[in-house]
């Protein structure tokens, strides 16, 4: 990871992250085979403790927070697909659809008021990206049972969330 911030503000939590992101030979030839890869940006709250075990009993809270990215290649238009949803941005280059792949801006992990903090408390919580395999076409799922070569995970980094001004 490049770079990150986390931001609270009237009970929200959001966060702003760069990942840098490389694909070695083999997944640049399973993406121009037409196999799109699905990166999972994944967010866990872990502190405080006692509001994590208070909201998910409260109100079925759930701790973590997920967002998905594809990569896609076309072969028609030789173009790279970013999408985020159902928004897709298309890079005439390998390398520009990786750089916007790792960029995540003013994303809401708890919603506005859904967080409320006691004195002396401060919110902090761990942020990885990984190559989702589980998205692969099933035959290559079954193929690649045991195999670390496809595993691309980003190191494990704690943020923390500071008040905003």
């Amino acid at each position: 990871m490049e770079s990150y911030h986390g931001v609270e503000q009237e009970g929200r939590l959001s966060i702003d992250a760069r990942f840098l992101v490389s694909l070695d030979a083999m997944h640049e030839n399973a993406l121009l085979s037409g196999v799109p890869l699905t990166f999972a940006v994944e967010f866990t709250l872990t502190k405080p403790r006692w509001y994590w075990a208070w909201r998910r009993v409260a109100d079925w809270f759930d701790p973590t927070a997920r967002i998905e990215y594809r990569l896609s290649y076309h072969g028609l238009t030789r173009s790279y697909r970013v999408g985020v949803g159902t928004l897709y941005r298309s890079y005439d280059t390998l390398d520009g659809a990786l750089r916007s792949l790792g960029v995540v801006r003013d994303w809401m992990v708890a919603e506005r008021g859904s967080v409320t903090k006691k004195l002396d408390s401060r919110f902090a919580g761990h942020l990885t990206m990984r190559l989702d395999t589980d998205k692969l076409p099933k035959p290559l799922q079954l193929g690649l049972l045991g195999d670390a070569e496809w595993k691309l995970n980003s190191e494990q980094t704690t943020v923390e969330f500071e008040e905003a001004q």
